[in-house]
């Protein structure tokens, strides 16, 4: 079997001394199975959706992808894709655009577009999707929830080893 993973800082495993503890790497060696790991730690929705769209998914026998908090989003700036997200840098270089440009609806709006181009693609292309969040306030429906009260959290707010681990047992829920 393998398996691709796609998400923000939880799947990349932001904050751990071992980045073999995310949860993508326990769940897939613990099955033996191969893996490829997209995410990338401070993204947004609309940068999962561009690098799995990027990739070919068709080499995998299963996805596994976590969207983020829908108030972030990504420009090209300079040659470069650059995060708009309010805790990273300390938010500091788009102050400006989450004090007067940003609303709810825009995030509301574009993960809606995110998910269902997501179910969509991979419905299209017949590979298996679990689809999950990282957000705790989405009005959308997943399959999987890695921010909930009873995964174990670290100081910055992200899951311990053992909050991975505790991810991990809910992928084999959801898949087996």
């Amino acid at each position: 079997m393998s398996y691709l993973f796609n998400g923000d800082s939880f799947c990349w495993g932001y904050n751990l001394e071992d980045r073999n503890d995310r949860y993508c790497h326990q769940f897939s060696t613990g099955i033996g199975a191969e893996y490829t790991d997209l995410s990338d730690h401070g993204c947004s929705n609309r940068t999962i959706l561009r690098t799995t769209l990027a990739h070919d998914i068709t080499q995998y026998d299963q996805a596994i992808i976590c969207l983020t908090f829908n108030n972030r989003t990504e420009l090209f700036l300079n040659g470069r894709w650059e995060y708009v997200n309010m805790g990273r840098g300390s938010g500091k270089m788009f102050e400006d655009y989450y004090r007067n440009y940003y609303e709810p609806e825009y995030g509301d709006t574009d993960e809606r577009m995110v998910y269902d181009c997501l179910r969509y693609y991979f419905q299209c292309k017949g590979v298996p999707l679990l689809l999950g969040t990282s957000a705790k306030t989405s009005k959308l429906e997943y399959d999987l929830y890695i921010n909930t009260d009873e995964i174990i959290m670290g100081e910055t707010k992200h899951p311990t080893a053992v909050g991975h681990q505790q991810i991990v047992r809910r992928l084999h829920e959801n898949l087996f």
